[in-house]
């Protein structure tokens, strides 16, 4: 007894052009938006295309074109939920501005040139690169090849690119104030090793706000990342709980590290015996465990100004590279 699967039949447009009776090119006609073709010959070809379960090949027809509708994006570190929140509205967003998003999770030890190959290929109209991951190199060859390219979260000195930043400088500040505010008058920062560039720039506006009005300020290194980078700075943090202490954490992933162990493992009461602010205002922020003050940046807001940008990139390559800066805004809950 054979138990194999058939093989699928592919149905093209030459086999729904002879069942409804019409020519190949009223097939393309009728599923090309805004073309041209009579209301009796587009029901007979889409009652022929539903008979016979048609789709249209779109990257066949954008390689007819020498374009595709592919977008690529490019992002690291899935597992953080602001990167995969961040990811989801911008798929969304792309969907609804009628491109079709090709996503490329990637790690240290990826193959740029299979990467490379994929997306140039595969005549993508544009690439998104969300993240300090991929290395230089590969932004520069989609800029070398003219492949439409905007880098969120990052700064990289190239030419027809364009880039979508939050107002990290602001959030910074931000954070500065509301520590200021509510009393602490010794401030410090957890810096992971692998603090990417928006985390550095958040870092270096909290203590330039904080010298302004004379106060403390000190940097505490870890080596661990997000949650795990917090629970290794919670020891040191826990030792300064009678000194007025205020602390940011330049992503909320790493602050709830923090907060789970100064609680659970050092009995630290906060904000009673210091305050704490995150960054970023994931789902996880607002939960009842947590209840973490931060600073918002809308991944909403990113990926409108981030497609806009792309679509504007696609119709004008030539033009002089835009800095799209995302505003922020200090989300007060019951850390601080």
């Amino acid at each position: 007894m054979n138990t194999s699967r058939p093989t699928p039949m592919i149905i093209t447009s030459l086999d729904v052009a002879n069942l409804a009776g019409v020519s190949r090119s009223a097939v393309s006609r009728t599923f090309t938006p805004g073309a041209s073709v009579s209301k009796k010959t587009r029901e007979k070809v889409e009652k022929a295309a539903s008979e016979l379960g048609y789709r249209v090949n779109l990257v066949a027809r954008g390689l007819n074109k020498k374009r595709t509708d592919l977008v690529g994006m490019i992002a690291s570190d899935m597992s953080n939920p602001y990167r995969s929140e961040q990811i989801s509205a911008l798929a969304k967003r792309l969907v609804s501005e009628g491109f079709r998003p090709m996503l490329f999770c990637i790690d240290d030890g990826m193959n740029e040139e299979q990467l490379l190959s994929i997306l140039l290929n595969y005549q993508v109209s544009g690439v998104v690169i969300t993240s300090d991951a991929p290395p230089v190199e590969i932004c520069e060859e989609c800029a070398r090849m003219h492949v439409p390219l905007a880098l969120v979260d990052r700064i990289d000195d190239l030419p027809f690119v364009d880039y979508i930043n939050g107002d990290d400088r602001k959030g910074g500040r931000l954070a500065a104030e509301a520590l200021i505010a509510a009393g602490r008058r010794e401030l410090l920062a957890v810096r992971p090793e692998k603090t990417g560039y928006s985390g550095r720039a958040r870092i270096d506006a909290f203590i330039e706000r904080a010298a302004e009005d004379g106060i403390s300020t000190s940097i505490l290194e870890v080596a661990a990342s997000e949650y795990e980078g917090g629970l290794e700075a919670s020891g040191d943090i826990a030792l300064r709980r009678n000194r007025n202490l205020g602390v940011f954490c330049a992503s909320d992933t790493v602050a709830l590290g923090l907060l789970d162990a100064l609680r659970n493992r050092h009995g630290v009461r906060v904000p009673e015996e210091l305050s704490l602010i995150g960054y970023d205002d994931i789902p996880q922020a607002a939960w009842v465990f947590a209840d973490l003050t931060t600073i918002k940046q809308s991944v909403n807001e990113f990926a409108k100004v981030t497609v806009e940008m792309l679509k504007a990139r696609i119709d004008t390559p030539d033009a002089a590279p835009k800095n799209q800066i995302i505003d922020v805004t200090l989300i007060q809950r019951g850390t601080v």
